[in-house]
């Protein structure tokens, strides 16, 4: 997880560090600027307070703290984007013209969805995925299409994925569910009444549960075992489209693949390519 979001949400944090965090969230245009003993004596803390705070951060001291911080500084601001997400074209624009903002709007989803990517994160969230004995995955609207893309591309390397909401059957899916399942929530908003009620009989069943989503600060994502943010970009009602949000889900989703696929690569190629070698399931292919 990045810096600014861990300051940010204050997770487990002593009033001292929660002061500290404040000020940095604050002062971001200075902090840079200031040495162990002055960010001390601005926040009213001590050296050990700040050092406390940045092990939190999973950091080994004040100097890694600064070094990680400004390298999220500068992608932050090589990642402010020219393209409007709510309506990335104008009326009076070219079809050419259109294709071009498209195009921006993709590369600059991409280009800031990476910056909040975390390698411990996505290497949890692979495991846990991979080593479910099936996977039930919550979405609505457009985002059940990148659900149906994401469930096609794991069933090829032999994993057990259902769209839980599929059909309005989520229900009876939530209630079958054990502990040796996994459950994901394709959400941007994550203020879904039905995904609420299905991750509450999670997190008290004790079955794992990973949330993708915009609102990171949610119930849904506080219940979650894990979370994987997207950028936070779109209106909910003034849009053209939900090119932003899809864009950011199905990066994310790819990515995830990817991940699951390499914990056996050769495991995984061998299924896909054995799969195909087989004549009757390639006559099926020629229909699809």
């Amino acid at each position: 997880m990045k810096i600014l979001m861990q300051l940010s949400e204050m997770q487990n944090f002593t009033p001292n560090e929660k002061s500290i965090a404040s000020y940095i969230l604050l002062h971001k245009e200075s902090i840079l600027h200031l040495n162990i003993q002055e960010l001390a004596k601005a926040t009213y803390t001590s050296h050990s307070a700040i050092n406390r705070l940045t092990h939190k951060l999973g950091l080994s001291g004040f100097k890694e703290f600064i070094i990680k911080l400004a390298r999220e500084f500068q992608q932050n601001t090589q990642n402010i984007s020219n393209v409007d997400p709510n309506y990335p074209f104008g009326f009076d624009e070219s079809p050419l013209q259109v294709a071009k903002e498209i195009a921006e709007l993709m590369k600059e989803t991409i280009e800031k969805n990476f910056t909040f990517m975390d390698d411990d994160l996505l290497s949890q969230t692979a495991l846990l995925l991979d080593q479910a004995k099936r996977i039930f995955i919550y979405a609505l609207g457009d985002s059940q299409i990148r659900a149906k893309s994401f469930q096609n591309k794991l069933v090829k390397i032999n994993k057990y994925v259902f769209i839980a909401t599929e059909l309005s059957e989520w229900a009876y899916h939530t209630a079958n569910l054990t502990t040796q399942d996994c459950a994901v929530f394709l959400t941007y908003h994550g203020k879904s009444p039905i995904f609420l009620k299905a991750a509450r009989h999670f997190a008290h069943e004790n079955i794992p549960f990973i949330t993708i989503t915009a609102t990171n600060q949610s119930e849904l994502a506080k219940l979650s075992n894990i979370c994987i943010q997207v950028p936070n970009d779109e209106v909910k009602h003034a849009k053209i489209g939900t090119f932003s949000s899809q864009i950011a889900f199905d990066y994310v989703l790819n990515v995830i693949y990817s991940c699951i696929y390499k914990i056996d690569y050769l495991k995984n190629m061998q299924t896909t390519t054995q799969s195909l070698k087989n004549s009757h399931l390639n006559d099926m292919m020629n229909d699809v």
